[in-house]
């Protein structure tokens, strides 16, 4: 028993740190989280590269146009004038403009990519046809639905000289009552809540900014055009050169979607294939954190069961283990449930299902979300809107099956 009293010892500790850590989080989020004016207003151009119509197409886009910044120009980039969403922009761009003539949208076809995701590929093409007087690079994704304060607040801590990027996240609300939709917000929930006032924030490719200067300067262009993933590389080269990523609370953005439960693994395994390949140490970080949490609890719950059976006056003591554990999660499960609430007023009713899910099964999605990790370590493809990629290494990526 005194090997299984230190391991004990040791797991609580980490769990206090983590507690405090997520402390820490709620702090911040909850000092930032509104949106503050500036008078820090540069030229804009807001990238969303598209493709195909994502669950809530139309709210999202029209969001784009509603946002309360004096100083921007809207891209979007699609493949090809077959895709979907081709049309569907063109038809929101006009009515758009019928109401506000000043508007200055664009509708930009990037073509096929050759040596990189059609994601990448899109932005790169748009970040080649800007105009002069852009000073900041904003990227958002279809599928994301920003608030009025975004892009202000996104922009915000740019003024700082020792910011190089800035990040949002999203928050995923189920559109429609399967539990897998759920599920998925549950999951993505504890990855939320990793951002704060810390120097190991990393952008997200859904909602992140930088100066165009910073950007020509690190030549993240030239490194796009070779690679899968936006958001990692470019927290790489930012950090190389000793600036900081900010994560700002208050571009947290809504992302409704509705999947199925093969949907979602195929989801979760893809997010964690383009980390283990883009940003191993993070995906090893994943693997550890759900691994020995829920290496821990089940020891515990064992350990407690066989003591009970026997009688023993360690029991008690013994179950000190799988209860702190199952605490610990439920605590910083219904902060982020409460803090995400403030922020997303509006989506209370829908975020009801994942909150007690995240409170409550706690063990459950750690375990699936595990089961996902795992399966990112099998093989280096995945299948992005359509598309198949072969990762070959941090520094390559080819194109197996362009979509037809």
């Amino acid at each position: 028993m005194i090997i299984y009293y230190i391991i004990t010892a040791i797991i609580l500790f980490i769990q206090f740190i983590t507690l405090l850590e997520g402390y820490r989080h709620i702090v911040y989020t909850l000092r930032t989280y509104k949106p503050k004016p500036s008078s820090y207003q540069p030229g804009v151009a807001l990238i969303s590269p598209c493709k195909g119509i994502d669950t809530t197409f139309d709210r999202n886009i029209n969001a784009f146009f509603d946002l309360d910044y004096s100083n921007f120009q809207i891209f979007f980039v699609v493949e090809s004038t077959d895709d979907s969403a081709f049309a569907r922009l063109q038809q929101i761009i006009e009515q758009q403009k019928q109401q506000t003539p000043n508007i200055r949208a664009h509708l930009l076809v990037a073509g096929l990519a050759k040596d990189c995701s059609q994601k990448l590929h899109n932005i790169v093409f748009a970040a080649d046809h800007l105009p002069d007087d852009i000073e900041v690079l904003a990227f958002v994704d279809s599928d994301a639905c920003p608030k009025k304060h975004f892009l202000g607040s996104l922009v915000k801590p740019l003024r700082r000289p020792t910011v190089g990027g800035t990040t949002g996240y999203r928050w995923f609300i189920p559109a429609d009552n399967r539990l897998s939709s759920k599920f998925l917000s549950a999951m993505n929930a504890p990855v939320a809540s990793m951002f704060g006032p810390h120097n190991w924030n990393s952008a997200w490719g859904g909602a992140m900014a930088i100066k165009f200067s910073l950007f020509d300067v690190l030549k993240i262009r030239d490194v796009w055009l070779r690679r899968c993933s936006d958001d990692y590389l470019l927290t790489s080269k930012v950090k190389q050169v000793g600036l900081r990523i900010i994560f700002v609370p208050a571009c947290f953005v809504a992302s409704h979607e509705k999947y199925s439960w093969s949907e979602l693994f195929l989801f979760a395994r893809r997010q964690f294939m383009i980390t283990r390949f883009c940003m191993p140490q993070l995906w090893w970080l994943a693997l550890l954190s759900w691994g020995y949490y829920l290496l821990a609890l089940v020891a515990g719950l064992i350990v407690t069961l066989i003591l009970a059976l026997q009688g023993s006056p360690h029991t008690l003591w013994a179950a000190i283990l799988p209860i702190s554990l199952l605490i610990n999660a439920a605590i910083k499960a219904l902060s982020r449930q409460i803090i995400i609430r403030k922020i997303l007023p509006e989506e209370r009713k829908k975020l009801l299902g994942p909150a007690l899910i995240d409170i409550f099964l706690a063990p459950v999605v750690a375990g699936f979300t595990l089961s996902c990790v795992l399966a990112a370590s099998g093989n280096n493809t995945i299948i992005w809107r359509g598309t198949t990629y072969r990762l070959l290494g941090r520094t390559q990526v080819k194109i197996e099956k362009p979509d037809q």
